[in-house]
Formats: structure tokens, C-alpha cells, sequence
């Protein structure tokens, strides 16, 4: 079964952290859900335990250390984010399986069509 290149009508209103997309991207993180720190704060990667946002700038892919409310300034970069679970957040194996979106993640990733995908969990 082939699946379709053109986006079903998803809503994003009920996202707990907006997508971070946009065409011309060189590079996408994907992560599982949100943590409930991230949703509460709708940013990503806000728990102050995770690494991710100094692993970027360690790494050289921010020219500083960006907070995670400062999410949005990595389009500047052409970095972009999003989940495979929009709308549930927690711990990756406290989520049911009805949280995952894998179509939805398909079909944003044909339309914005980043360079690269990097999976964060």
C-alpha cells in the first residue's frame, strides 16, 4: 500500500509543544513526546536534567547555549523539531499506543522535506 504525499487535514491546535518546521531545513530532531516539563513549559527539552540543549551548543550546532524557550531561534540555523506523539506527553514507555503518529510524521516530513532526520530517543 502506497501512502498518500499530501497531508490529511491534521490539527495542530491540540499539540503540547508546536512543531518547529519549515521547508529548507538542514536538520530535524524528532523526539518520542514531550516530558511533562516540556509540556507544561511548551518548549522542548525544558527539564533542566536533559541535555539536549547544551549537547547542541558542545557540539557546535548553536553558537551559544539557547534556553528552551528559546526553541524557535533554531530556524535561524535551519534546525526544526517535532515529536512522533503530538498530543501526550510522559515518559516514552508510559504512553499508549495510540499516541504515536507515525502518518502524521510521514507527511510533515515529505512536505517540509528536511535534509536530515535525527531521532532523539
Amino acid at each position: 500500500m502506497q501512502l498518500p504525499n499530501t497531508a490529511p487535514e491534521f490539527s495542530s491546535s491540540d499539540y503540547l509543544v508546536p512543531d518547529l518546521l519549515e521547508p529548507g531545513l538542514k536538520l530535524v530532531f524528532c523526539g518520542t513526546a514531550p516530558s511533562r516539563i516540556s509540556a507544561r513549559a511548551r518548549a522542548y527539552y525544558a527539564n533542566p536534567q536533559n541535555r539536549f540543549w547544551r549537547t547542541l551548543f558542545e557540539v557546535g550546532l548553536t553558537p551559544r547555549l539557547f534556553s528552551p524557550q528559546e526553541y524557535s531561534l533554531l530556524l535561524e540555523l535551519k534546525i526544526g523539531l517535532t515529536d512522533v506523539a503530538k498530543r501526550h506527553s510522559g515518559l516514552d514507555s508510559s504512553l499508549p499506543g495510540e499516541a504515536f503518529e507515525p502518518l502524521e510524521l510521514k507527511l510533515k516530513l515529505l512536505e517540509h522535506r528536511p535534509q536530515m532526520l535525527a531521532f532523539t530517543s
